[in-house]
């Protein structure tokens, strides 16, 4: 059970979508509600932010991602949850005392797979299940197999 205190607002920027009719993009949309929240929120309101950056190149997405998580952090002070696959931001907790990391467990075995347990632990994330889930998917093996050899050759996080 969570005890949430008193808020003037609770603003979310939770999934995609776009209106392409109208010329926004998905990711127009995403930096648009986040600029809405940025305007709109005080120390009373709380924020829940999921996967920002993602529409963008990893260089952008992760910038905007630090940036707008550091001014939540430093210029509104709120309550927030801030869902994010950049584990470099994990860093933040060690930087600003209002940060405390939390991750979504999973159990991953070679004879029953991945199982996601939706339980909220302490710390960041140190794995991550994107092959696992493209597995579950049937994606085919010599995709799976590729993505396994690239994410070998790029995994050199610093979590610390």
């Amino acid at each position: 059970a969570a005890k949430i205190n008193i808020i003037h607002h609770l603003l979310a920027r939770v999934g995609a979508g776009d209106a392409q009719d109208r010329g926004i993009s998905t990711f127009m949309a995403e930096m648009l509600e986040s600029s809405s929240i940025l305007r709109t929120a005080t120390k009373r309101s709380l924020i829940i932010i999921d996967e920002l950056g993602r529409g963008t190149s990893t260089f952008d997405g992760y910038g905007l991602a630090k940036a707008i998580s550091e001014h939540i952090v430093q210029k509104i002070g709120c309550i927030t949850v801030f869902a994010t696959h950049f584990h470099e931001l994990t860093a933040l907790e060690g930087q600003e005392a209002s940060v405390v990391n939390c991750h979504v467990s999973a159990h991953s075995d070679r004879q029953d797979g991945l199982t996601f347990l939706y339980e909220v632990r302490p710390g960041p994330c140190l794995e991550s299940f994107g092959i696992a889930v493209a597995e579950m998917a049937n994606m085919p093996p010599s995709v799976v197999n590729e993505a396994k050899r690239k994410a070998r050759m790029l995994e050199n996080f610093d979590y610390r």
